[in-house]
C-alpha cells in the first residue's frame, strides 16, 4: 500500500461495471488487435483505443457506453 492510498478501502468487485462479456472474452477480444501496422511509439494508444472500443460495445449501461464512445472520439482527436 502506498502512502497515497493509505486508509482507502477499495472493492473492485463491487465497483465493477456490468458487461455482456466475461474477462476471458475480453482477453480474447484484446488478443485480436493487430499491432503490426501501428508504429511502435503508438502501441499504447492503439491498445487503449481498442480496449475502450470493446468496452463501449459491451457495457450494459447505455449512458456509460455513450460516455466511453465520446471519450474515445475526443482522445483520438487529441492524439492526432
Amino acid at each position: 500500500m502506498t502512502e497515497k492510498n493509505k486508509g482507502i478501502v477499495s472493492n473492485p468487485i463491487a465497483e465493477a461495471v456490468p458487461t455482456k462479456i466475461s474477462t476471458a472474452e475480453l482477453g480474447k477480444a484484446m488478443g485480436q488487435l493487430d499491432l503490426s501496422s501501428v508504429p511502435k511509439h503508438k502501441h499504447t494508444q492503439a491498445v487503449m483505443d481498442h480496449f475502450f472500443r470493446v468496452m463501449a460495445e459491451n457495457v450494459m449501461d447505455k449512458k456509460l457506453a455513450d460516455e466511453i464512445r465520446g471519450s474515445r472520439i475526443l482522445r483520438k482527436g487529441l492524439d492526432t
